[in-house]
Parts: structure tokens; C-alpha cells; sequence
């Protein structure tokens, strides 16, 4: 009998397969179609620990008891039909790990579906792409307690390792696996977008080629700025286009795609009060690359604009850097604020320092700067904002007045810069003790008697602020 299933066998799926048999823990396999699991069954080698069934009533006969289930199917309905088909199956004690990318309320409304049945839930993030799947991926586990304990060993012999401790970890109750999957996400989209500034800056901005770009990259990586999404950058573009001979990734089209996980976390730090303005600059970044035509068409009604840089290419360089350092600090800052916040109102009792520790290896925003984060964490468990720890703070005021002077240079060029925009006015916009929002509130009230509270005394006032009255 094999101690776990699971279905779904596109690639995220047969690697995560693949991982947990080699581990030591035998795992049967279905697949919607057929042809799929045969295919990947005839790559296995022989004496393989994977099970292939061709039925879901084969497929969770062939498990032991308490059945586990992992589901590696896309996010949404397929999640909802597979469980329609499942579920009769299941039964007491048994449990369902979805480990896509489903919306946290998805995977809490499906908890308690289940649980009428007697049937463990889980929304398990799972981050790491397909390498990570097959190699060890950063798992973000969600749900009952007992769920996670049960199956404790094999999540965290599949998962990456970082100073011999597991990337694999309990994230809170309920949602709170997804959530925590889906902020990773947000966080992602900003720290892409914020490598295509700084990408476009050395390139349409100083003038620089590809190769020289890569080389400025190289050598983040290589520093303090270190990151698995530096990593992957140097090596796209350092892919030459065997056709045409130029950097592959010059030819590639301005659009870049999106499944919803960055629109979901900006729409849920709305809800929950949490401003994350450097994923809200990513996800609207990205809709804006999407118009291609509509660009195509401003470009020929609006004119050409400069897009060089004025000034020696060496000192904006060393501009660059430490602004981006900030930019980055601060979407991971926005980040886990929205996930401190929102386990406070949803009662998920999610624990920060194991959020970042879990992103230590694995993941696709695993970087350098997490180990000074979980150090913030070490220091105050509570931290609201780890730009409130004394040493990022410290860190932060160094940084700034370098992002201040390169994007008051980049301006006078016409060079977007969305994420690096969010990034200042945020932090400066958070050491403001006063902000002009007594004036909005004053208008409120203005036009349609919304009441406003005043800096003198306790209460709730109304005026007419018409002049006289």
C-alpha cells in the first residue's frame, strides 16, 4: 500500500512525485487522462516506489490508512471537480493536501465542506517551480494541526534544506498555507518587475548591452543582494538566440502574463488595510505591458521620448544598487506586514520568524536578506513591520537618499519605474508623523457629512465647511 496519492501529473506533479519516492515514501499516481500517466510511468525506472493507477477507485484503494491525497491540479474548478469525484471515496480520518495555487477562501470553503464529511483539508503552498519540485521546494502547509503533524516527516524530507533545517513548515489554521503562498507571490511579482527597472535602466537608460547588464547582475549576486531571481536573471541573459544571433531574451514579445496570485494579494490587502503599493505597481505594471497596442499607438501619437540618462555611467551605477536593496527590502516588508495583519483578523495564528525560515531555500524569493530578517523576528516575535527592527531601519536610512537621486535622474529620461516609485513614497510616506489626509478627511465631511476626528480633543465632529457658517 503507498503512503501517500497523488493527482495530477503535469510537470509540477510528476516531479513532486518523483521527489517524494526518492525519499523513501511510496506514492501512487493518477491523472485525469490516461495517456498522461502512462507516458510517465514508462520513464521511471524499474524498482520505482510510484504506483500508477487508472481510476480514481483503484487510485485511493491503493493507499493506506488514513488516506493522504495530493492534489497538483490547477487552481479553481479542476480542484473542485476532482474533489466531487473523490470525496464519496474518503472517508474518517482521511486527509487532502491541494498543493496549487488556490485562493485561500477557495481552500477555506472547501475545509469546511470536507469537514462535514470527516475529511482533513489542507492548502499547501508549494514554491520552487519545477526544479524545486523534483530538488526540494519551500512548502507552506495551512489547515488543521493534526494535518500537518500526520504527515510532518514527508513534507520535510521532500523540502529544500538551509543550515539543516527543513524549508517545509505549519503556517496557521484554515487558509493560512495558501495565504502565506499567495503573498509569496505578491512579494514575487514586485522583485521581478524591480529587476525589469533595473534592467531597463542599464540598458535604455546608460546605454549598456545585454552582456554588460548581465555582468552588473553577476556581481549583485554575488554581494549582500544575493537571490535566486538574480541568479536566474544572469542566466537569461546570458542566452544567445542560435537564429539570429542576438540575446534571446531582446526578442522576446513586451507582454508579460499573469494567473492572478499578485492581483489576489493586492485585493486582499485592501481588505484587510495593509498597503502593499509595490506589488499593487507590479500587477498594474504588468496589465500595462499587456497593452501592447494601446502603447504602440501613444508611442506614434506622443513622439519619441529620450530614454539616456545623463550623467557618468559609473556613479548611477552605484546609485542603482543600493536602490535596489531598498525597493526589494520594502516589498518583503509590505509583504509580511499583509501576512502579520491578516493572521491577526482572520485568527490564523501564523508565526513570522517560520514564514521566513520556510523561505530560506526552495523558494523562488529566496535571498540573502531573509537571514537579517529573521534575525528582526528573533529580536521581536510581534514586529509589525520589520522596517520598525532597529537594524533594517538603520539600513533603510542608508539606502534612501541613493533611491531619492537615481530616480530624480531617471525622471528626466522617461524611464517607468513603478515598483521603484511605490518603494520611496512608501517609506517616506511611513516617517511622515503628519500626512495630508486631514484634508481628504475635511472634504469628506464636506460633501457627505462622513464626521472626522480632530488632533485636540477625543470625539467625533461634523462641520458645513462652508465659509461663514
Amino acid at each position: 500500500m503507498s503512503y501517500v496519492g497523488l493527482v495530477g501529473l503535469g510537470v509540477m506533479g510528476e516531479n513532486l512525485a518523483l521527489n517524494i519516492a526518492s525519499r523513501g515514501f511510496q506514492v501512487s499516481v493518477y491523472n485525469r487522462t490516461r495517456e498522461k500517466t502512462e507516458r510517465f510511468v514508462q520513464r521511471l525506472p524499474r524498482g520505482s516506489a510510484i504506483v500508477p493507477t487508472y481510476s480514481l477507485e483503484e487510485f485511493v484503494s491503493s493507499l493506506e490508512r488514513p488516506r493522504r491525497v495530493i492534489l497538483m491540479v490547477k487552481a479553481g474548478r479542476p480542484v473542485d471537480d476532482i474533489l466531487d469525484g473523490l470525496a464519496p471515496l474518503l472517508g474518517e480520518g482521511d486527509v487532502v493536501f491541494d498543493c496549487g495555487n488556490s485562493f485561500f477562501r477557495d481552500t477555506e470553503r472547501r475545509q469546511e465542506w470536507l469537514a462535514r464529511r470527516g475529511i482533513t483539508f489542507m492548502g499547501v503552498g508549494v514554491s520552487g517551480g519545477e526544479e524545486g519540485a523534483l530538488k526540494g521546494p519551500s512548502v507552506m502547509v495551512g489547515g488543521a494541526p493534526s494535518g500537518f503533524e500526520e504527515s510532518r516527516a514527508m513534507w520535510e524530507a521532500i523540502a529544500a534544506r538551509v543550515d539543516n533545517e527543513p524549508c517545509a513548515g505549519y503556517m496557521g489554521l484554515r487558509g493560512a498555507g495558501h495565504f502565506v503562498k499567495m503573498t509569496h507571490n505578491g512579494i514575487e511579482y514586485a522583485l521581478l518587475q524591480l529587476i525589469a527597472e533595473s534592467y531597463d535602466i542599464m540598458t535604455r537608460g546608460l546605454g549598456m548591452s545585454v552582456e554588460d547588464a548581465a555582468q552588473v547582475f553577476r556581481e549583485w549576486r554575488d554581494s549582500e543582494l544575493g537571490s535566486y531571481l538574480l541568479e536566474i536573471t544572469v542566466d537569461a541573459l546570458s542566452v544567445v538566440d542560435e537564429e539570429t544571433g542576438k540575446p534571446l531574451v531582446e526578442l522576446v514579445m513586451d507582454r508579460a502574463e499573469q494567473k492572478g496570485t499578485g492581483k489576489w494579494t493586492s485585493q486582499t490587502a485592501m481588505d484587510v488595510g495593509v498597503p502593499v503599493p509595490n506589488i499593487d505597481a507590479a500587477v498594474s505594471a504588468r496589465i500595462m505591458s499587456s497593452l501592447k497596442e494601446q502603447r504602440v499607438n501613444a508611442a506614434r501619437l506622443y513622439g519619441g521620448v529620450r530614454t539616456r540618462i545623463e550623467g557618468d555611467r559609473r556613479e548611477l551605477l552605484e546609485l542603482l544598487r543600493p536602490a535596489y536593496s531598498l525597493a526589494a527590502i520594502t516589498s518583503y516588508a509590505q509583504g509580511l506586514a499583509l501576512i502579520s495583519e491578516a493572521s491577526r483578523e482572520y485568527g490564523y495564528g501564523t508565526k513570522m520568524l517560520d514564514v521566513v525560515k520556510v523561505w530560506r531555500g526552495g523558494c523562488i524569493i529566496r535571498a540573502k536578506l531573509l537571514h537579517t530578517i529573521i534575525g528582526a523576528y528573533e529580536r521581536e516575535p510581534g514586529l509589525v513591520n520589520i522596517l520598525f527592527d532597529d537594524e533594517i531601519a538603520g539600513l533603510a536610512r542608508e539606502l534612501e537618499p541613493s533611491l531619492r537621486e537615481l530616480l530624480r535622474r531617471v525622471k528626466t529620461a522617461h524611464i517607468p519605474t513603478p515598483v521603484m516609485d511605490a518603494a520611496l513614497n512608501y517609506i517616506t510616506s511611513l516617517r511622515r508623523e503628519r500626512l495630508p489626509a486631514h484634508v481628504i478627511q475635511a472634504l469628506r465631511d464636506r460633501f457627505g457629512a462622513h464626521e472626522y476626528e480632530r488632533v485636540d480633543k477625543p470625539g467625533r465632529f461634523h462641520s458645513s465647511w462652508r465659509p461663514g457658517s
